[in-house]
């Protein structure tokens, strides 16, 4: 059975903010329609609408959080995409943020390409200004193509706008690469285009997670009629191992693998440093006979 949820009730959350305090401000996705999405269309058994929470609500919230002496954590602007709302709204409450609870060393949200380029250069100033550190934002792929094929709303030129503008504003980026996002008909092309946009934002990090596709999704119809062909774990690693190879030589990106959709845990401080041993260690596993045998994790949950 499938119920909704208000917008107080967080569905999801980055693993790198496990330990953080959470505090919802948006519900749902203003957006919404991605192909390989179920987030809030029913893929936990749950449905939430798009709503941005009242002010007061939210900061009752952070009122009950400091009360309960959640200081020295990092805070987690929960929701979909809280960048979709008003920026004197969320400047208020990344304030109350840093004056109700003590050493912060870290406010964070996710947000949409398309609400960052909504936004000028002054009021994302004034986010990074009032005290957002590092906003999470989905690239997905570099590829126009795979991006208009998976409903993205966005294009490689926008996202390098959206990135240049959050990284000028004084904002760090978190950026998710999802490796097989192309198939196996657009592989070649989600590398290439990937290592290009990723060479021309030169994101403070990017993450990989590797695609599995869900059952409620648009793209599990796809998958099931066969329109869509899913690489095997040999050929993700090859993907990543690619797109780092494509980089160019001035991204000193953080890289990590965290997450549980994929098949290696590989991480690097700077790549720009780290690159050959990077694509050394890839390489092993790809010639790694146990890895050319390994079976897709084929998650229904995530």
């Amino acid at each position: 059975m499938t119920i909704k949820i208000p917008p107080s009730e967080i569905v999801i959350r980055p693993p790198v903010e496990a330990y953080s305090v959470l505090v919802p401000v948006t519900g749902g996705c203003s957006w919404n329609k991605c192909e390989f999405c179920g987030t809030y269309k029913g893929m936990y058994g749950i449905i939430q609408d798009y709503a941005i929470r009242p002010l007061k609500d939210v900061l009752s919230d952070i009122d009950s959080f400091a009360e309960k002496n959640y200081h020295g954590y990092p805070v987690f602007l929960a929701g979909g995409n809280p960048t979709s709302a008003p920026t004197d709204y969320l400047v208020k409450i990344i304030k109350y943020v840093r004056i109700h609870l003590k050493n912060v060393p870290r406010i964070s949200c996710y947000a949409k390409a398309l609400d960052i380029l909504r936004k000028s250069d002054e009021e994302l100033k004034k986010l990074s200004d009032a005290g957002l550190d590092i906003v999470y934002m989905g690239l997905e792929s570099g590829s126009s193509i795979i991006l208009r094929l998976m409903k993205k709303g966005t294009n490689a030129a926008s996202m390098i706008e959206a990135g240049h503008k959050i990284l000028n504003a004084g904002i760090d980026l978190s950026l998710y690469i999802l490796l097989g996002l192309g198939g196996k008909k657009y592989s070649q092309e989600h590398v290439k285009e990937t290592a290009r946009v990723l060479t021309e934002i030169n994101p403070t990090i990017f993450r990989f997670r590797t695609l599995n596709i869900l059952p409620g999704t648009p793209l599990w119809e796809k998958w099931k009629t066969e329109e869509f062909k899913l690489l095997s774990p040999l050929e993700c690693l090859k993907e990543e191992r690619d797109i780092i190879a494509n980089l160019g030589e001035n991204v000193t990106s953080e890289v990590y693998n965290d997450h549980i959709s994929n098949y290696c845990s590989l991480e690097s401080a700077n790549i720009q440093e780290d690159r050959e041993k990077f694509i050394a260690t890839l390489n092993s596993y790809i010639n790694d006979p146990r890895i050319q045998s390994l079976p897709r994790k084929n998650l229904t949950r995530m």
